[in-house]
């Protein structure tokens, strides 16, 4: 790894490896400032935004300069700023507001990066977040032009609430947000290293999941933001802090909030309700489940972090690592949460689209092998099918009520399998209290040893497991 793109804790060995003191100089957009950000020792990384001069009115020229929204000049050029960073051992943020000041930006840029040996952190909102607006940074356009720094860091983020905007306290990130940004990783092949800017007023309890699973399987890290105005209470940040090793994670906050947040940066637990701790809680046996793609040509995926899989399509597959049996009088019990997002390519789903549990089968022939299908729909089904040696098959459904987010209980016994789903999106009422069916198992033992396999039925959805726990009593 060159210099210029090794994390922030590796290249400033002052941090002691914690990200959390790494320094930040924010909006270096002028002469003044930059020249007061130099001159701080103190200051590690120098954060700055970028616009050509005059945009969108009708004296815009292709000129990269250093400026902030609604501003739409500056007293100094990228060029000049460069020239003058170019001289300091400080790490650079370049936060770019529009697609001309990147196309511009980096032809200045890409000739000079071997000249650079500190870290480059190259930023856009690339994508829409909670409440945001449609980004001004193409994405196409911009990582293209990041593919041609390989020594850079990529710093990719959504659209928030416009600055001044008093943010909803019920806004957050979400699974959908995660798993946009990381199609969009795979699509371009970026293989730079990546943090994620994410505003720390929407960083709630639940969005701690999705970050961690992004993190997981992109090695990446987050660099939580804060606006002046936004107001975040203290208990996020310290969730955050908790959650993650302290090296992944970069507090870029406005002083009275740095203020607050640091005596508890140590012991982050201190400032926690051991409840709030609690619901943070995910675990994945990684000892217990492995998880494949069966057919390269297939636009089937497999995602599998250290506390969650996300998976879509027939042939992206999560199986259990060892076969089981079930011992007279014994039986399997298996648990999990599921949650169903829309891939970004489709609007609607039609209704029998969901996760499959497969007990008794095998990978080769899915649909037509022996065995238990176990199904959780996205329109609240729950259906267990089985066919048994002599290929009778029988199958039991309810339909409850619509969710997105079910956890589900199967336990399979000598000749039973029973399945139950509980609706979590509104309400923790069961549905159905238990559905059901009976199929022979009497069979030889190569047949009954088996693994359990899983899979979306569709390329449209993705499923989001989670908590999921395998027990064999």
């Amino acid at each position: 790894m060159s210099r210029s793109n090794a994390t922030l804790v590796e290249h400033f060995a002052q941090a002691d490896g914690d990200g959390s003191r790494i320094t930040w100089a924010h909006a270096v957009n002028s002469r003044q400032k930059l020249e007061e950000a130099l001159n701080d020792s103190s200051v590690m990384m120098l954060e700055a935004d970028l616009l050509v001069r005059g945009q969108g009115t009708p004296k815009e020229e292709p000129v990269p300069i250093m400026a902030h929204p609604p501003d739409v000049d500056s007293d100094i050029t990228f060029e000049e700023w460069l020239a003058l960073v170019k001289m300091s051992q400080k790490g650079i943020k370049l936060d770019f507001k529009s697609t001309e000041a990147a196309v511009t930006a980096f032809e200045i840029l890409k000739p000079q990066i071997s000249t650079l040996h500190v870290p480059v952190l190259l930023n856009a909102d690339i994508l829409e977040g909670p409440d945001g607006l449609e980004p001004t940074v193409n994405t196409e356009t911009f990582l293209g032009l990041c593919n041609t720094i390989p020594e850079s860091t990529l710093s990719l983020g959504w659209t928030t609430s416009p600055k001044g905007k008093v943010v909803s306290p019920e806004l957050a990130y979400n699974w959908q947000n995660v798993i946009n940004i990381c199609e969009v990783i795979q699509r371009f092949k970026l293989k730079q290293p990546m943090t994620y800017p994410v505003r720390a007023i929407l960083m709630k309890a639940s969005t701690l999941a999705p970050f961690k699973w992004l993190c997981d399987i992109t090695c990446g890290t987050l660099t939580v933001w804060s606006a002046d105005s936004d107001g975040v209470p203290l208990t996020q940040l310290l969730l955050v802090r908790n959650k993650f090793p302290k090296s992944h994670v970069y507090f870029d906050l406005p002083e009275p909030v740095e203020k607050e947040f640091d005596p508890f940066k140590d012991d982050p637990t201190s400032g926690l309700e051991g409840n709030t701790l609690g619901s943070c809680t995910k675990v994945l046996h990684e000892a217990d489940w492995k998880g494949f793609v069966d057919d390269a040509g297939d636009d089937s995926r497999i995602y599998l972090g250290t506390e969650t899989v996300v998976l879509s399509g027939h042939h992206a597959i999560l199986m259990s690592r060892n076969p089981m049996n079930i011992s007279d009088g014994g039986e399997i019990n298996i648990s999990g949460q599921v949650q169903f997002v829309n891939s970004p390519k489709v609007c609607d789903l039609k209704t029998n689209k969901g996760l499959e549990i497969y007990l008794h089968a095998t990978i080769a022939d899915l649909e037509h092998s022996s065995g238990v299908r176990c199904f959780i729909g996205v329109d609240g089904t729950a259906s267990i099918r089985s066919s048994g040696s002599d290929e009778k098959e029988t199958e039991k459904t309810a339909t409850g009520p619509k969710s997105r987010i079910y956890a589900f209980h199967i336990t399979h016994t000598d000749d039973t399998v029973s399945l139950k789903i509980t609706e979590q999106e509104s309400s923790d009422r069961e549905i159905p209290v238990c559905i059901s069916t009976e199929f022979n198992c009497k069979r030889p033992a190569s047949v009954c040893a088996h693994c359990v396999i899983m899979r979306m039925n569709t390329a449209n959805l993705f499923g989001v497991i989670q908590d999921l726990n395998l027990l064999v009593q």
